[in-house]
């Protein structure tokens, strides 16, 4: 009975928390600017787009972002400064850069934008080649005679921080659409965050046939970068019931503006699945 009586007495804590949290909501940080995007070894054409920040509980404008426009961008390589040109009403931000692959040397952002300059840096390391014996996914024959993945989103304790991409085949990833939402999947080098609340794996099934290819990207993280996005899902991802309010996960980027310029390597494959069967 005291049992009982001990939990309903947390659980009436924990409504009365969530009401006092709808009632008092977490003030959103108050930034000029999001700076999306980077450079990347897949493609010369490189894109980056500034928004305009929204609150927390404005769904509304998280589902029409406003688009910064007239701002002035470019990219130092380490040795030439390269302007981007916006695609007009876009916020999109682009430019050709021949120098897309100086590896282990730093890339820097610099934004002009409403009286105001903004910087950030990061450093291009080169991805571990794509290795059949370690890809993120699991294959399992089904009944129906195809066969099932399933692609875990998180594996922790890696020995190299990498984002994975895995497609069907057909389709590809195009860095300049910043709406699409790809299926991005993530390996870190640390653990898991909440040892005592140990986290539900979240992982992404496809049915498939046996006979179908799998295009498969992998693209190398800084290690500033990995510390950004493991902050990130803290906030996202791995957010529970006993977690605190949202935090405020500041990126790369100097002065008041958020988000995180990356500078990443990528390597792209198609495998066969029966070649990662091991048939």
């Amino acid at each position: 009975m005291k049992l009982r009586t001990g939990l309903w007495t947390f659980g009436l804590l924990l409504l009365l928390m969530g009401c006092k949290k709808q009632e008092e909501p977490f003030p959103s940080p108050m930034y000029d600017l999001i700076v999306e995007g980077g450079i990347n070894t897949y493609s010369k054409h490189q894109y980056i787009r500034l928004i305009k920040p929204v609150g927390f509980a404005d769904e509304e404008a998280s589902l029409n972002l406003k688009p910064i426009s007239n701002a002035v961008l470019s990219v130092n390589d380490g040795v030439h400064d390269v302007p981007f040109t916006e695609i007009p009403g876009t916020g999109i931000y682009t430019a050709v850069m021949e120098n897309n692959d100086n590896y282990f040397a730093d890339y820097t952002l610099t934004i002009k934008y409403d009286h105001k300059e903004y910087k950030a840096v990061d450093r291009l390391i080169p991805v571990f080649p794509i290795d059949a014996n370690y890809i993120p996914l699991s294959i399992k024959k089904a009944q129906t005679g195809g066969v099932r993945l399933t692609i875990p989103k998180h594996t922790f304790g890696t020995k190299n921080a990498q984002q994975w991409l895995i497609l069907p085949e057909g389709k590809t990833w195009d860095p300049g659409k910043f709406n699409e939402s790809y299926p991005y999947s993530y390996s870190h080098v640390y653990g898991t965050p909440n040892a005592l609340h140990p986290l539900i794996q979240r992982a992404r099934i496809v049915d498939s046939g046996i006979n179908d290819n799998l295009v498969i990207y992998k693209y190398s993280i800084s290690d500033d970068y990995s510390i950004y996005l493991y902050s990130v899902f803290q906030e996202t991802d791995w957010k529970g019931l006993l977690s605190s309010v949202p935090g405020n996960v500041k990126g790369n980027i100097s002065g008041n503006a958020n988000g995180f310029f990356y500078a990443i390597d990528v390597e792209v494959q198609t495998k066969s699945i029966k070649e990662l069967m091991g048939n």
